[in-house]
């Protein structure tokens, strides 16, 4: 019988939760999810990045990047990549994967606890939803960035509607600090019985960070 579950981590609320749960499920987190429910959010975002991007020398910043399944899909990409994470769980799993430069746990919400680092690309699948981060946290990742730094930002589409970020990418905009913005919408599971609901969809945000937050 199954411990975890996407419905049950959708309900987590602190930020203590959110570090328990997954170091609890880290272990199993790749079968009985990613594999079980056919998770293709990671190659999305990576898709996209490729498409975007010719720099065969880019940083990237992986945010709440779990067991490291965004780096499995670069693995041949020749990028240096840092995976961010809360669960020190989910992390070791993602060091047996050996395709980051360097793991890091932090909590997203305290800004000070951020490294100094800038980087070329920040890219985040699974983070950005129901039960784990708002537009508040969004608009503090963006301490990441170098200017013109590539950003390609999942985020599940019954939470962004839930939580209005598209007010916060309007005034991001008017604000100067992110440009060429666009919404991709994507399937976050290949085709199940669940792929055409919101809480089963994602936005891709994809855009460049311009300013000083």
């Amino acid at each position: 019988m199954k411990v975890h579950s996407r419905d049950e981590a959708y309900t987590l609320v602190t930020s203590a939760d959110h570090r328990d749960y997954y170091d609890n499920w880290a272990k199993t987190y790749d079968q009985d999810f990613a594999m079980e429910t056919k998770y293709i959010y990671p190659q999305k975002i990576c898709e996209i990045l490729n498409e975007r991007t010719m720099s065969v020398d880019m940083t990237l910043a992986d945010i709440g990047c779990g067991t490291g399944l965004i780096g499995v899909e670069l693995r041949d990409s020749k990028w240096i990549i840092d995976g961010f994470d809360i669960s020190s769980g989910m992390l070791e799993e993602a060091r047996k994967k050996r395709v980051y430069r360097d793991l890091i746990r932090l909590d997203l919400k305290n800004e000070k606890d951020y490294p100094r680092t800038r980087y070329s690309a920040v890219i985040s699948s699974g983070t950005f939803t129901l039960g784990h981060l708002g537009p508040n946290v969004l608009k503090k990742i963006l301490n990441l960035c170098a200017i013109q730094s590539l950003c390609v930002i999942g985020i599940n589409l019954e939470h962004f509607d839930a939580l209005r970020f598209q007010s916060t990418f309007t005034d991001l905009k008017s604000q100067k600090k992110i440009e060429n913005f666009e919404i991709i919408s994507v399937p976050i599971y290949q085709e199940t019985e669940v792929a055409k609901t919101k809480k089963a969809l994602a936005n891709l945000c994809v855009f460049n960070y311009i300013g000083i937050t």
